[in-house]
């Protein structure tokens, strides 16, 4: 299991990316979500480089998409926000601002976003709601996987870490609003649930109809065996 929880244990970040900075500011990989908004808001260069199809709101002022990228009729992009090369926004996908996207991602149509780092050649293709979380390189999401980012109880999400010897240690976010974080290599399947302070590691499987929380170490596989429901009052 990890003992530092720093961003290069998580992601491969050329010092040529717009996204090297985020991380040299911070010495836990979770911190980076806290001032991502900020970060974003100082390094942004609005500017539409890519196509733009008829139908399609973009920010005045507020947007840089890269060269080759596309954004389809019928999604929304507000600002701030970052969109790499090749990328692409499908139609009716909706970002509620603060993203920084990668090169060759795909954003999907009914996808809803805000607040997210997308590393390159990420996928989150289908009916997905991703928010205050960082996804790394090569991340594919499947359909109707979402992020949950806030508690039941209003409380600061904290990031629990147990360790081999047992300990379990928490480290708070400082945020009442905080999905989760992805790993490079890692795949998702369809209707998951990332509960608030989900940490999943490099190259995990986390197969479908899973509610995950907590960390997830790299090179795991996840699979929901019992498929049981526990129903008791809560009165």
């Amino acid at each position: 299991m990890l003992t530092e929880f720093s961003p290069v244990d998580f992601f491969e970040v050329a010092e040529n990316t717009e996204a090297a900075g985020l991380f040299k500011e911070v010495r836990y990989v979770w911190e980076a979500v806290a001032i991502l908004p900020a970060y974003i808001e100082r390094i942004l260069e609005p500017a539409i480089l890519g196509d733009v199809e008829e139908g399609a709101w973009l920010e005045p002022g507020r947007v840089r998409l890269e060269e080759g990228a596309r954004v389809e009729r019928g999604a929304i992009v507000r600002g701030p926000t970052i969109i790499g090369r090749n990328t692409v926004v499908r139609s009716g996908a909706y970002i509620r601002g603060h993203l920084l996207v990668g090169a060759d991602c795909l954003i999907g149509a009914g996808t809803e976003t805000r607040q997210l780092l997308m590393l390159d050649h990420s996928h989150i293709p289908h009916r997905n709601f991703f928010v205050t979380s960082l996804v790394g390189n090569r991340v594919n999401v499947g359909g109707a996987t979402d992020t949950a980012n806030v508690l039941l109880n209003g409380k600061v999400v904290e990031i629990r870490i147990t360790r081999d010897d047992g300990v379990t240690t928490a480290y708070p976010t400082g945020m009442t609003k905080f999905g989760a974080i992805i790993g490079d290599d890692t795949k998702l399947g369809g209707q998951i649930l990332l509960e608030p302070g989900t940490v999943i590691g490099k190259r995990c499987r986390i197969y479908p109809q899973c509610t995950i929380s907590g960390y997830i170490p790299h090179d795991s596989r996840v699979k929901s065996i019992t498929g049981n429901l526990s129903i008791t009052s809560r009165i």
